[in-house]
């Protein structure tokens, strides 16, 4: 299996957040743009924890004939609050010419914020844990080669109305679930929709 990586862990972190981050792109360079992501986030108030490799996904969604996506998970600590890290994640994208022109359309850069500290939130603007990582297999594996324990609050929501394509119905139970697990039922015979690619080139930290 690929090996994870990980920041040098005799150096202290002191930051009080922990969050985990997820990254896609279909558009331009895609490996490239997925590290110099990282990089910028990282100047941008997180420290890295560690990160998974780069896999290759079928796209999810969205417009027909799209390329595949190249995705990847990070874990970072931060003093960011939520809405803060939110904030970065969408700088960053902006700076990388990220255009939401089409839902679930092509992207130089996406990233979504899957976790921050275990907070349950129902917030439109940021619903915590991230509502659709729970049914996607691009989220789910890269974040469980990267930390095989990781665990996931579950929501078992409301049927969807049908009303607005961004819905997310009501949240009727939620149960806390092992990721590497979650994922493994999620792929069941479709593990061709996503492939391993190679580690992802992580920058040092200051």
């Amino acid at each position: 299996m690929a090996g994870t990586q990980t920041t040098d862990t005799q150096k202290p972190n002191t930051l009080k957040h922990r969050a985990v981050l997820a990254l896609g792109s279909n558009l331009g360079e895609s490996e490239d743009t997925l590290e110099r992501a990282v990089a910028d986030l990282v100047a941008g108030g997180v420290q890295l924890v560690r990160a998974s490799g780069l896999y290759r996904t079928a796209p999810v969604g969205g417009p027909a004939g799209q390329p595949d996506f190249v995705n990847a998970v990070i874990e970072v600590t931060t003093d960011l609050g939520a809405y803060e890290l939110l904030r970065l994640c969408n700088a960053v994208e902006a700076a990388h010419h990220r255009e939401r022109l089409v839902r679930w359309g092509p992207r130089t850069l996406d990233i979504d914020v899957i976790d921050y500290d275990g907070v349950i939130s129902e917030d439109p603007v940021l619903t915590l844990p991230h509502p659709r990582a729970q049914e996607r297999a691009f989220v789910l594996v890269p974040w469980a080669q990267m930390d095989p324990q990781a665990r996931l609050t579950v929501t078992h929501r409301a049927k969807p109305s049908g009303e607005r394509p961004d819905e997310v119905p009501e949240p009727l139970s939620r149960e806390v679930v092992n990721v590497a697990e979650l994922s493994r039922t999620l792929l069941g015979a479709d593990e061709d929709a996503i492939s391993y690619m190679r580690e992802m080139q992580v920058p040092d930290q200051p």
